[in-house]
């Protein structure tokens, strides 16, 4: 990549704001030596890896590097043969740590498959724990060698602190003893040596060897002779324990090399993660997007610059697609420039596998070259000028430019006469044009508004501009040729009248027609974009809508699967409830039936509780049978008394009838009735008859029936015998096990419609039949 390029595009800027996401110096490092991929597939590899990395610090945050630090040196020297210090020990033990809890980390992050190639980047990396335990057996993590380093060191330092105590127990009691010959009573060190600040005229009271005298001849400082042997034997222990801690650490430094090539791949990846994960931090503060890479085609979406980043007016360009060659006119100060960096930059780094500060995600045309000429080089001392200095850069890159390279030129051909240098421009723009390359040129000349016009591989674009307040809006207007606004301009700030007439009289009349075409093309892509921004907003609402319904819709399902749920297990909760409320009122029903002394309000209340436990809604009313079909002598049912009877009379319209109830007759609404059977048949010789009354028999027979059977028609037929005015019945049942004739006798005392009743006389079946005495 030409280095020129990068520095014209402020390259560096990127290199420098990444370095400051690094955590360590290895990462620091890789950002500043970072350049564009030369191969498509590497850079869209590190874009596909920077897309976990970006993922994985926004979901657990980024992988620890504290204590990874550069340590090549240390551990070349290490091969060598030569020797480590305790503090070098350990930094290696405290680089080992942090290389193992960084893997460690993006292993546990990678365990659910989220991130595999973060994970295959840290799998060669080899577990250097036990080099990380040496070292810590010898060296403290405050940098000291351990006493326990060896038991000769131990033996050493053990010796070397039992004479220390001993000098000062020497000391401590001369102080004591000697304090009057003494300057002061303080233990001065002389070097390596133990001394008193004895008075220059009682020298001689303490035996020993003078070490110094002060400045002023009045203190000598004395190393008392009790001390002496002591002293010495003191930095023999020290000699002696130096010895020994260089030979631990020798011993540790051969460790490091048996290990030295493990150590180095570690702290490469270390590296190498560090920076990825540096680039992840400048892709989230500059809110970047994943870049595709292109076979030279480029479509920004809101393209910034990353060094203005929010201040920027993001842009849309673009390039290679419909067309090759891209003109950008405009005002100075409009943007032109920027516009021209922003590509370029943009397109370095989607090169280098960076995420861009763009809208949404963009298209980037991967490129082998990239020239660019921007600024101006006018050189005093090499004599050349502003034109000069741009034509050598162009005549550089003309020689260089292959169809897969991106051309950027800034204010191509000025510096010159304004009818040489657009025709020179559009030359080169030939020439670039024809060799297939895509370029983006910016330019003040109109004769190139044209010639993108009629070059069909060209294409027009502007830097907004507006008129009422004289500033431009940094707004790329793509197909929209610029204006140049001058005499614009020139009216607003207050030029008089009559010269901007005799200026608009120079100008040729085909201009200015250009001038207004140009304006109504402003303006109708000023109302383009405005319809797009209220289609893309509208978009957005109805996507909006449409994932609201459909979290509304989960949600309903969910809610409806619950619900089912609940309503099943109810259920099943009310049917075994109701199962076992049935099965105790069957087993008391059993129990009375045994005992054989059931009254009928015991089996009403039965009866009541069965159907109360019956699951689910009520059951729905009987259907009623249509009025007309209420006859005189129907068995009825009245529904709101829950008493039964005989209808005696209809009316003509059958809205009501006469029912007879016992000895009560009551006029009832026909849709009050239910039908429960038809008239008896003809009377046998043994009934009489009441008024309209059906005949009834003097007798009923219930032998063989279960009780249950024989009470239900005992009911109907004293009902009837009330009905009928009939005094006196005879109920057959039977004698068999009694039973039977012990309830239907319990059942008739209680009975409303009875009298008395008493076993029946020999001639009418004696104790097997029961004469009832009815009321009427």
């Amino acid at each position: 990549m030409d280095e020129r390029a990068l520095d014209a595009l402020e390259y560096e800027d990127v290199r420098g704001e990444i370095a400051k996401c690094a955590q360590t110096s290895l990462g620091q490092a890789r950002a500043s030596a970072m350049v564009p991929f030369a191969e498509r597939a590497d850079a869209e590899a590190e874009l596909a890896r920077l897309d976990e990395a970006v993922r994985m610090l926004y979901r657990v945050g980024a992988p620890p590097f504290a204590g990874i630090e550069s340590l090549e040196e240390v551990v070349q020297r290490a091969r060598r043969g030569g020797t480590i210090s305790a503090d070098e020990a350990n930094r290696l033990a405290r680089c080992i740590a942090g290389m193992r809890a960084m893997r460690q980390f993006v292993e546990r992050a990678a365990e659910g498959g989220d991130f595999p190639l973060l994970a295959s980047s840290v799998a060669p990396m080899a577990d250097l724990r036990r080099t990380e335990q040496e070292i810590r057996q010898v060296v403290d993590e405050d940098g000291q060698v351990i006493d326990h380093a060896s038991p000769t060191l131990l033996r050493l330092r053990d010796e070397k602190r039992r004479r220390e105590a001993e000098i000062r127990t020497v000391l401590d009691r001369l102080l004591r003893t000697q304090a009057k010959y003494l300057q002061e009573p303080v233990i001065a060190m002389r070097g390596e040596h133990y001394c008193l600040p004895v008075r220059v005229e009682h020298k001689s009271q303490i035996p020993g060897m003078v070490r110094d005298v002060s400045s002023s001849g009045s203190t000598v400082f004395i190393e008392p002779r009790a001390i002496v042997e002591l002293s010495e034997r003191v930095r023999e222990l020290e000699v002696l324990e130096e010895r020994e801690v260089e030979r631990l650490l020798y011993q540790l430094a051969a460790a490091v090399a048996q290990v030295a090539d493990d150590f180095l791949r570690n702290l490469n990846v270390a590296a190498e993660m560090d920076f990825v994960f540096a680039k992840a931090a400048y892709a989230r503060r500059v809110d970047g997007k994943r870049p595709r890479l292109t076979d030279g085609v480029w479509r920004l979406h809101g393209a910034r610059h990353p060094k203005l980043h929010r201040d920027a007016v993001p842009i849309d360009v673009e390039l290679g697609d419909r067309f090759r060659l891209l003109i950008i006119t405009g005002p100075n100060t409009g943007g032109k420039t920027v516009t021209l960096k922003t590509i370029g930059l943009l397109t370095l780094m989607g090169m280098s596998g960076l995420f861009l500060p763009t809208k949404r995600e963009s298209d980037i045309g991967f490129c082998r070259h990239v020239f660019v000429d921007i600024g101006d080089e006018q050189s005093i001392e090499q004599n050349l000028s502003t034109f000069s200095s741009h034509m050598r850069r162009i005549i550089d890159m003309l020689e260089r430019v292959t169809p897969d390279s991106l051309v950027l030129l800034d204010e191509l051909g000025a510096g010159t006469d304004p009818a040489e240098g657009s025709a020179l421009a559009i030359a080169i723009l030939d020439h670039l044009t024809s060799v297939g390359a895509r370029v983006v040129a910016t330019t003040h000349y109109a004769e190139l508004k044209g010639y993108a016009f009629r070059n069909p591989a060209a294409e027009n674009a502007s830097m907004e501009f507006d008129v009422e307040t004289l500033r431009p809006t940094y707004r790329l207007l793509m197909g929209v040729p610029g204006r140049s606004n001058a005499l614009a301009i020139a009216e607003r700030l207050g030029m008089p009248k009559e010269i901007l007439e005799r200026a608009r009289s120079h100008v040729a009349e085909s201009d200015i027609h250009v001038e207004d075409l140009i304006g109504k093309l402003e303006a109708a892509s000023r109302e383009a974009e405005r319809m797009r921004d209220e289609a893309e907003q509208a978009l957005r609402e109805a996507r909006d809508q449409a994932a609201d319904l459909a979290r509304q819709k989960a949600a309903w399902e969910a809610s409806k699967d619950s619900m089912r749920e609940q309503a099943a297990r109810e259920a099943r909760e009310v049917i075994e409830r109701a199962r076992r409320e049935a099965d105790a009122v069957i087993r008391e029903i059993r129990s009375l039936r045994d005992r054989a002394a059931v009254k009928d309000h015991e089996l009403v209340e039965l009866r009541k509780r069965l159907e109360a436990a019956e699951p689910g809604e009520k059951r729905a009313a009987p259907r009623r049978r249509a009025q007309a079909e209420v006859r005189p002598g129907q068995r009825v049912r009245v529904l709101s008394l829950g008493q039964k009877g005989d209808v005696v009379e209809v009316a003509q319209d059958g809205r009501a009838a006469v029912v007879q109830l016992g000895a009560m007759r009551m006029k009832v609404d026909a849709r009050d009735l239910e039908v429960v059977g038809d008239a008896q048949p003809a009377a046998a010789p043994s009934v009489t008859r009441l008024g309209g009354a059906k005949d009834v028999r003097m007798e009923l027979d219930v032998r063989g029936e279960t009780v249950d059977d024989a009470i239900s028609r005992i009911d109907k037929y004293l009902d009837d015998a009330v009905v009928a005015g009939i005094s006196r019945v005879v109920i057959i049942h039977g004698k068999g096990t009694g039973a039977l004739r012990n309830a239907i006798r319990r059942y008739l005392r209680d009975h409303p419609h009875v009298k008395s009743s008493e076993p029946a006389g020999p001639g009418e079946g004696g104790d097997g039949a029961t004469v009832v005495h009815v009321r009427t």
